[in-house]
């Protein structure tokens, strides 16, 4: 009977695996994502790119991300806040329980604190001011964490960890870094338990890179699939159709050498990113401090040098950590979004923090040293975990006051078109430039610590198309974007580079039949990848 009893018992025992940490760690990512994000999911709040997205499919296939369209449908396709809000704080939530139960973390207290920082990191709330996408985002997330956690959890895990992560990078190429980082934060901590040979580090070192090897392969196989189906390319922006092909050596090494120069500086002297305070960097240090504090103690602990090959590659691979927390620097431009997987450095000098303070089950009491450092990793926890909060709600204010701008601005230029002399109704109009920002811009000290300031400062209508997007779609005035040859054809007659600029008195006039309205001395014509992207499906 009992023989009966063991073959029926599940591979993976979750009630077990659910532990008071893996439950705080949802629970407090939840919880503080909620009130975090709150405003961003009370109000729509539109930048440059959410504008043009009040309703769309997002088949960005041209940007690489075939997944996205499937990932989005939890939402609907439309800018539904509340909605959206509640499915990202989901799959936040479980892929910080994931992370927590994978790591083993055994306090209650140092797993809700990975919660929590997985919640408010900065990148998050950069994510949600691109709301109309951002739960297929944090769905990708999931995807990419749970591909981890197959892979180490089963023997032949690496095969579905491999498809999901094809859909992860598939849905937003940056999470890519995540599941590298998260994989290599396995290892190091599985050489740092002192238990394994140095052959069998490797062996998990070689899975997880099997794993990551076979899912890109995925990734660009179903890319090239869907774009031959398509009949697409990928857009010429930023590199993305060139990605792969200009590959040498100096190249190689340039990169790598960028990619330890950002980690430094975006954690330890604030000029890669503005939000990065002498606040932060002090708390960044005490958190360093007690991560490296609680690294050398398991090493005395679990006596690592007694498997000489297991500890030279556990140093090997910690040499490695920074390139993998900022891989999407190999990618190109790294972009606050961008950035998620530098929260990792965060939690795992937790996870060390909370190894380290592991006690003796025969102890009543654990020693002063102990003490210290957990009280030392947790402090530096509440301490950032405040600083992002306030981060997060500063952006959205930032973000809030340049869409109010925006609204202030077109609609007194909507009543300045139609107030002018000799103006019909359905007169073409041709509006040369985006919103004037030297006229409007936004001068407040504290704006500064946004990172990608100029995108969320004035204005969320920077380009000229934009301007049109931001009417049809927001404030429903039907102008319709004139052609591309009629913008460039105005832009070059005499009679516009003689007009004043906006607001001035004569910056709109009706020249042959059609309002013209200067909001910038020359039109700038389309890029390649913007017309490949409004031709995308």
């Amino acid at each position: 009977m009992k023989k009966r009893m063991q073959k029926k018992n599940p591979v993976w025992d979750w009630r077990g695996a659910v532990t008071p940490a893996v439950r705080w760690a949802f629970l407090c990512c939840f919880a503080a994502g909620f009130f975090a994000h709150l405003f961003a999911f009370t109000n729509i709040i539109p930048n440059s790119d959410g504008i043009s997205r009040v309703s769309d499919p997002q088949q960005m296939t041209v940007s690489g991300r075939w997944f996205l369209h499937y990932a989005t449908m939890w939402n609907g396709y439309i800018q539904a806040p509340a909605v959206i809000g509640f499915f990202s704080l989901l799959f936040l939530s479980l892929s910080a329980a994931l992370t927590v139960q994978l790591l083993r973390v055994q306090s209650p207290v140092i797993g809700g604190l990975c919660g929590a920082l997985m919640s408010v990191f900065p990148s998050v709330a950069y994510t949600f001011l691109y709301m109309f996408t951002a739960s297929a985002y944090f769905f990708g997330l999931l995807f990419a964490i749970l591909a981890v956690w197959l892979t180490h959890k089963y023997r032949l895990g690496f095969l579905p960890g491999a498809v999901l992560l094809a859909c992860a990078v598939g849905t937003y190429q940056a999470y890519l870094a995540a599941a590298a980082s998260l994989a290599l934060i396995l290892v190091i901590l599985a050489g740092l338990e002192g238990k394994r040979s140095g052959k069998e580090l490797l062996c998990l070192g070689l899975r997880f890179l099997g794993m990551l090897a076979l899912g890109m392969l995925l990734y660009f196989g179903l890319l090239k699939l869907f774009l031959t189906v398509k009949h697409l390319q990928l857009l010429d922006y930023k590199g993305i159709s060139a990605l792969g092909s200009d590959i040498t050596l100096q190249g190689i090494l340039s990169l790598l050498w960028l990619t330890y120069k950002r980690f430094v500086q975006y954690f330890f002297t604030g000029s890669f990113a503005h939000y990065t305070t002498p606040v932060a960097i002090a708390a960044n240090v005490v958190m360093a401090a007690a991560g490296l504090w609680a690294f050398v103690r398991l090493i005395r602990k679990n006596r690592c040098w007694q498997k000489p090959a297991a500890f030279v590659l556990t140093l090997c691979l910690c040499c490695l950590l920074p390139l993998a927390l900022n891989l999407t620097v190999m990618m190109g431009e790294a972009m606050p979004i961008m950035r998620y997987a530098l929260v990792f450095a965060y939690v795992l000098a937790l996870a060390l923090v909370d190894r380290a303070g592991e006690r003796p089950r025969r102890e009543q009491k654990p020693p002063k040293p102990v003490l210290v450092l957990r009280l030392t990793g947790v402090v530096a926890a509440l301490l950032l975990t405040i600083i992002s909060f306030n981060i997060d709600n500063l952006a959205y204010t930032v973000s809030a006051q340049a869409h109010r701008a925006t609204l202030s601005f077109a609609t007194r230029l909507v009543d300045r078109v139609e107030s002018t002399p000799g103006y019909q109704k359905g007169m073409e109009v041709v509006v040369i430039g985006g919103f004037p920002r030297n006229v409007y811009y936004a001068d407040i000290e504290a704006y500064e610590l946004v990172e990608d300031y100029s995108n969320y400062s004035s204005s969320v209508i920077p380009r000229n198309k934009h301007v049109y997007y931001y009417l049809n779609d927001w404030l429903n005035v039907p102008w319709q974007e004139p052609p591309e040859e009629t913008m460039i054809a105005v832009s070059d007659s005499s009679e516009f580079r003689a007009m004043p600029l906006y607001p001035d008195d004569g910056s709109i006039r009706i020249l042959n039949g059609r309002v013209i309205v200067k909001l910038a001395s020359q039109y700038k014509p389309k890029q390649p990848y913007e017309i490949q992207y409004e031709n995308r499906r």
